[in-house]
């Protein structure tokens, strides 16, 4: 094979995976509306309803784990020592 056939052929495939790229965002973002007109319609349905929130952030070696309600802050954590344990594992290997 030609080094010139390969390099076009990167290239073709490199525009066509972008522009499925940007046609991907585009259907999500035309997705997300529809989805947040159906949550304003079920929100005044269900106003009563708690929802519970909660993340961490790795800086370096130190986390720091947010959250309002104290069973999400417990998942968070152990969700979060299963990932870093399994990223030593993955880098020893």
């Amino acid at each position: 094979m030609d080094i010139a056939y390969i390099m076009s052929l990167a290239v073709l495939l490199s525009i066509v995976m972008a522009l499925l790229g940007v046609i991907l965002i585009i259907i999500d973002a035309m997705r997300e509306q529809k989805r947040e007109e159906n949550k304003e319609e079920e929100k005044k349905e269900k106003e009563g309803k708690k929802t519970s929130v909660g993340g961490v952030v790795l800086i370096g070696p130190i986390p720091i784990v947010f959250g309002n309600d104290s069973s999400v802050i417990k998942w968070a954590m152990v969700l979060t020592i299963i990932v870093v344990v399994l990223f030593i594992l993955l880098t020893l290997l």
